[in-house]
């Protein structure tokens, strides 16, 4: 699977010394984590980048989702997700999302028919006549008679 980001670019964003990234596993978290943003969005843009990076580094340095530790009388709390430090959250969804254009806030809609407006007279304008319309005088009215 060919990510957006690099196992290079994991490397970097986390700071690492070039070359000590284990490059097996960091592209394994890559793939995985482009596999799950395009749950949210297919095709990802190259924007999304950031995101994939974001989470990739969450995963890569905290594994096990270790919320706390503790030295003395040993003591480890976990996140309460149960996929370890790999998930997309809330606000990286929300990002994704407004990257490809959807979800972007909030919106309307016209529930007004399409021919609403058509034979709508404006009551402060004075109607206006056209040549076809006016009134011959010497034709007999029909509903008078002649």
């Amino acid at each position: 699977m060919s990510t957006t980001a690099t196992t290079g670019d994991l490397e970097t964003f986390l700071a690492l010394a070039p070359g000590s990234i284990g490059t097996v596993r960091a592209q394994m978290i890559l793939d995985m984590i482009e596999a799950d943003a395009l749950t949210i969005i297919s095709p990802l843009p190259a924007a999304a980048k950031s995101v994939v990076l974001t989470v990739a580094a969450r995963a890569y340095v905290n594994p096990e989702n270790n919320l706390e530790e503790s030295a003395g009388t040993v003591s480890t709390r976990y996140g309460w997700r149960g996929s370890g430090g790999m998930y997309l959250t809330r606000q990286e969804r929300r990002t994704l999302r407004r990257m490809a254009g959807i979800g972007a806030g909030a919106f309307t809609v016209d529930p007004t028919a399409a021919t609403a407006m058509t034979d709508y007279v404006d009551a402060l304008t004075p109607p206006t006549v056209d040549d076809s319309e006016q009134l011959v005088l010497d034709q007999p009215d029909p509903f008078i008679g002649p």
